[in-house]
């Protein structure tokens, strides 16, 4: 298979489908509202017509471009994010790295092209309202089609008790999952999992949309090292912000 074709084939899903698609169903609906309502009607059969116009376009044409952008971080930008996170760290071939809330492997995968004798495992619940298609079958033919299945192993679980013991990763990635855990006291017990199955000296990063302020301040109370939150991207209308951290040594 050429290149260009395998990328043709990877699909690393559509995040947050339902909200895209009221987005665009929105937009499709307002912004020719605006147009009837401002050039089609007359006002002395509609004498409220030109007021409703103005509104109608507002909304209509700011729901497509969110929806855009929406589409665009999905299919493009989230990429690069990812491409970024993992340049940012000094990889040397043979860590053993978790994916918490792996979705279609996005984070995964990239690890798993940056390993030689290391392994990559993925976890997650498979939510298709968190991500279109979202299933440990779309992520299989990802990670076949980006050839490191070698180097990958996925696994049903939960971040809030991970099936893991204490000190087993050297890095633990997780991007957009975290905040779909509702409850604050299960999202913290989350995050103090990811502290809990890192090895000493292991390095973690959380790309999220929401919490990250709290994420630190869990990590902070884990007495976690180096903890810092980067600058916002838009890529999904929403800010993200990147947070990492590192586990402090045993003898630290």
């Amino acid at each position: 298979m050429k290149p260009e074709e395998r990328q043709i084939r990877i699909n690393y899903g559509i995040d947050a489908p339902t909200v895209l698609k009221w987005f665009f169903i929105v937009g499709f609906v307002g912004v020719p509202c605006g147009f009837i309502f401002r050039f089609a009607i007359k006002p002395e059969f509609l004498p409220w017509a030109h007021s409703v116009a103005r509104p109608c376009f507002s909304i209509g044409w700011s729901a497509l471009i969110s929806g855009s952008v929406m589409l665009w971080g999905s299919k493009a930008g989230k990429l690069h994010l990812r491409d970024k996170i993992i340049s940012s760290i000094s990889w040397r071939g043979d860590e053993m790295v978790l994916d918490v809330g792996c979705g279609h492997g996005l984070m995964l995968i990239g690890a798993a092209k940056r390993l030689t004798s290391g392994k990559a495992v993925g976890i997650d619940l498979w939510q298709k309202e968190d991500q279109s298609d979202n299933s440990r079958e779309s992520t299989l033919k990802n990670v076949r089609l980006e050839n490191v299945a070698e180097r990958v192993e996925l696994l049903d679980g939960d971040a809030r008790k991970l099936p893991f013991a204490d000190n087993s990763f050297d890095v633990v990635l997780s991007s957009w999952a975290l905040h779909n855990i509702y409850d604050r006291a299960e999202r913290d017990g989350a995050v103090r999992e990811i502290v809990r199955v890192l090895k000493p000296g292991g390095r973690l990063i959380i790309a999220d949309i929401r919490h990250t302020g709290q994420y630190a301040k869990v990590l902070q109370q884990s007495r976690m090292l180096n903890i810092q939150r980067g600058w916002p991207n838009f890529l999904f209308v929403t800010p993200t912000f990147t947070l990492t951290a590192i586990r402090p040594n045993s003898s630290g």
